[in-house]
């Protein structure tokens, strides 16, 4: 059976001057610098009934390609602790 494995590093950096925030995207098998296209993304993670898996969906807004993807307990808690503002994730989504 064959295996492809795509692995990107994502770094992102808040400039309080410019009130931007920079990624820096590189593949980890090249080494090559990627670009990203301009876009918006919706991501909208739930609880499956009383079960701790949880279903996450990822939106395109401009041309409204959906994808589906259901994980463990932890995705939510992980983009809160290690993506979002601190002042900013305590909202209920």
């Amino acid at each position: 059976m064959s295996r492809e494995i795509f692995s990107l590093i994502v770094s992102c950096e808040y400039n309080s001057q410019a009130d931007a925030l920079q990624m820096r995207i590189v593949r980890v098998d090249t080494g090559e610098a990627m670009r990203l296209r301009d876009g918006s993304f919706l991501l909208r993670c739930s609880m499956i009934g009383q079960t701790m898996a949880q279903r996450c969906l990822i939106r395109h807004i401009a041309s409204g390609r959906e994808a589906y993807v259901q994980v463990g307990s932890g995705l939510r808690d992980f983009i809160k602790d290690c993506l979002l503002n601190a002042s900013e994730s305590s909202g209920h989504a």
